[in-house]
């Protein structure tokens, strides 16, 4: 049988909503049955860097638990930042998309939903911008924290991912930030973003692709929560 996963560890999942898919399809009364949703599980080895990046979404919410007016933590916000940028490091130029995982002898046995390299970096800078509104220290930290990562950015796809992150803080201090030397030391930190790209070779490789899709279609049945 081969098993379709439609959401990656994490994400919400409402009663009765397909949450997997089995080809083909007389075999999912034999998985529930056996197993069942609530105990089928498949450990698959994750041959990528950066381990911690299956913690980078905890660490977002700290980060902005940490920047609420309620908490006002920045100091441990700004710590979140750092171990993001660090998983982001170890990742970026390396990370390949898996989907497909199979069994010990070649065949398709589990179709999984992944993240691209696009939603990690989106994920990774986007809710701690909006909560960092008006806060330079948050803002120069992931501006230096982008000139690290592009540093290992090899595909030009992912260069202008981390270029626009940038692009936004730097826009988003000019809307904020009353201080005008607040503003400069923030402009420093996007001038480096900017040198480090421009100091890059030009990339010739290739956009990262998807990976293999489902399998060709078949009869299956949706296994629902």
């Amino acid at each position: 049988m081969v098993i379709h996963v439609r959401y990656r560890p994490g994400r919400f999942l409402v009663q009765g909503h397909a949450y997997a898919t089995v080809w083909p399809a007389e075999a999912a009364v034999g998985v529930a049955r056996e197993t069942g949703p609530r105990t089928c599980h498949r450990t698959v080895p994750d041959p990528r860097p950066g381990c911690l990046l299956r913690r980078r979404p905890e660490l977002v919410e700290i980060a902005i638990r940490a920047l609420s007016p309620a908490v006002n933590d920045t100091f441990t916000a700004l710590t979140c930042i750092h171990w993001i940028g660090d998983s982001l490091c170890k990742v970026t130029g390396q990370w390949h998309l898996i989907r497909v995982y199979p069994d010990g002898d070649g065949a398709v046995q589990l179709v999984a939903a992944e993240a691209t390299y696009e939603r990690l970096v989106q994920r990774a800078f986007e809710k701690i911008r909006q909560a960092g509104r008006g806060m330079p220290a948050v803002m120069i930290r992931q501006l230096d924290t982008l000139a690290k990562i592009m540093e290992r950015a090899t595909a030009a796809k992912d260069r202008q991912l981390l270029l626009d992150q940038a692009a936004m803080i730097d826009r988003l201090s000019l809307s904020s930030v009353e201080e005008e030397s607040d503003r400069a030391d923030i402009d420093r930190a996007y001038q480096s973003v900017l040198r480090v790209h421009a100091a890059l070779p030009e990339s010739q490789v290739a956009p990262r692709g998807g990976g293999r899709g489902a399998p060709a279609a078949q009869a299956s049945q949706h296994w629902n929560r």
